[in-house]
């Protein structure tokens, strides 16, 4: 239950107030995302009586948790109960007194970062899942506010929290590569889907190359992984991938990609396999 994990390393590169607001993006977004949903009216007539409104109170219950993470980062922040109060537009210990729970929670989770699940062998995350991998949550929220927002800015969630990132902030998207991990058994789905978003027809005698260059290659040692282009029609992508040792998994590197759609479908697609 003690032993570290990379995402704790990767943790302790944030403070929690950070994290906290990490968390609040997270939750922002997956409401912009839900509530995106309801405004479309096209499918309306397949949807039985009260349907709608079982869609809206979903949308009250995202909202609730939104609002709880906000006061968590306000707490973390040092606002006090006084001055989350105001704003809620009650008093001080009616608002202590029911958000209290919820940070508590956060509090413990930092305590005790894990708990087994019911077998006993495996260990489950207290953290949100934002705060526990807080590297893969701030490329993807990067990626998702460069799509869905009406400015062109491609940190707008991480520079606010790290200062190597605010540091970096003017970077081009040559200089933009998207790291993860996917499952050994994946990487023929995970090849065929890249292909289809450049715009390249797949080849199977390629597949059989690339795990034939993966066989020698340890994620531990740079200079081992195996990288090729690919070449479609609209996007190259320059693929490395290596063998992390002791496991079925592949960690996997994209660069290339200069379109911020696209790096987040190659995102959603390492978090997917």
């Amino acid at each position: 239950m003690t032993d570290s994990t990379p995402y704790d390393d990767e943790r302790g590169s944030y403070s929690r107030e950070a994290l906290a607001r990490l968390v609040l993006s997270d939750r922002a977004s997956g409401l912009s995302e839900a509530a995106g949903g309801l405004a479309v009216t096209r499918y309306d007539r397949y949807t039985g009586p009260g349907g709608r409104v079982s869609e809206a109170l979903q949308l009250a219950r995202i909202a609730e948790r939104l609002l709880a993470g906000a006061v968590v980062y306000e707490r973390e922040r040092g606002s006090s109960w006084e001055d989350i109060a105001r704003y809620l537009d009650v008093e001080a210990d009616v608002a202590q007194e029911r958000f209290s729970p919820d940070f508590e929670r956060w509090n413990s989770a930092f305590d005790v970062p894990y708990r087994l699940d019911e077998t006993g062998s495996k260990r489950i995350p207290q953290l949100p899942t934002a705060a526990y991998d807080p590297h893969s949550a701030c490329r993807h929220l990067d990626l998702w506010a460069n799509v869905r927002l009406s400015f062109d800015d491609k940190h707008a969630v991480s520079a606010g929290l790290r200062a190597d990132v605010r540091a970096d902030a003017t970077a081009g998207p040559a200089q933009y590569e998207i790291d993860g991990r996917i499952g050994r058994r994946n990487l023929e789905a995970f090849l065929a889907l890249l292909s289809q978003y450049v715009g390249q027809d797949p080849d199977e005698a390629d597949g059989d190359i690339v795990k034939l260059g993966l066989e020698t290659t340890d994620d531990e040692d740079p200079g081992s992984w195996y990288s090729f282009p690919m070449v479609g029609v609209s996007q190259s992508l320059e693929i490395r991938l290596a063998n992390a040792v002791g496991s079925d998994v592949l960690s996997v590197v994209v660069g290339g990609a200069d379109s911020a759609v696209l790096r987040l479908r190659i995102d959603t697609l390492l978090a997917a396999l």
